[in-house]
């Protein structure tokens, strides 16, 4: 529910493939799940620059800057997606309906960053907090661990029930459906959102908080 999947091109990294997926939030505050795959020759450096450039829309749950429709796109395989044509059903205005779909690997990812350096004020606000309680620094140590996991339960399992009533059939058009296939190394970003109920966002909306490059799928668990 919410996912949404494009084929963009960009500056960077060329044409690019990207799935989003919304996270369960909490009081206005949650998480969207951005992966995105290049060509394999692309550095990772580029790949997370584009992930990064589109945080905000990611968030903002608005139409991705950039995407190609799938009716520019030659039909078959191409090294990052397959489209392919056929006649069907469709309620789109001029009778022509494009359609993603993603197939993504089950990953976890681990990181662990020393913030000892003076440049990121952990050690000044060390000395400043020392000053205050008049205690001597002895020592000083300041890390940072942070643990994802995406899986087919994507970060927070959810259930929906829905119902729908049809009245008549639509007319039958021209779709095309693209697989995206996210099959070699590729970046993942958790951007945070938090939409206000005055129609406001908070200071942490549009914001990477976890960035990965996904190099080695790992088995889906049952627990």
């Amino acid at each position: 529910q919410g996912h949404r999947c494009a084929i963009i091109a960009t500056a960077r990294a060329g044409d690019v493939i990207v799935h989003a997926a919304p996270a369960q939030p909490t009081e206005g505050a949650g998480l969207v799940v951005l992966s995105v795959a290049a060509a394999p020759q692309v550095p990772p450096a580029e790949v997370l620059a584009v992930g990064y450039d589109l945080s905000a829309s990611a968030a903002d749950d608005t139409e991705l800057p950039g995407s190609r429709s799938l009716f520019d796109l030659p039909l078959g395989a191409a090294p990052l997606w397959t489209v392919r044509e056929e006649r069907a059903r469709t309620r789109a205005r001029d009778g022509r309906e494009e359609r993603h779909h993603a197939v993504l690997p089950c990953w976890s990812a681990r990181n662990e960053h020393d913030l000892s350096a003076p440049t990121l004020g952990f050690p000044a606000a060390s000395a400043v907090l020392a000053k205050t309680l008049a205690l001597p620094v002895r020592a000083f140590e300041a890390r940072q661990t942070a643990v994802a996991r995406f899986d087919r339960y994507g970060f927070e399992a959810a259930a929906v029930t829905g119902m729908f009533g049809v009245t008549s059939l639509p007319p039958e058009g021209l779709v095309r459906t693209a697989e995206l296939r996210f099959g070699h190394p590729y970046a993942v970003l958790a951007v945070a959102t938090d939409s206000r109920a005055d129609g406001g966002t908070g200071p942490w909306h549009g914001v990477p908080v976890f960035s990965a490059w996904v190099a080695e799928p790992e088995e889906l668990t049952e627990t």
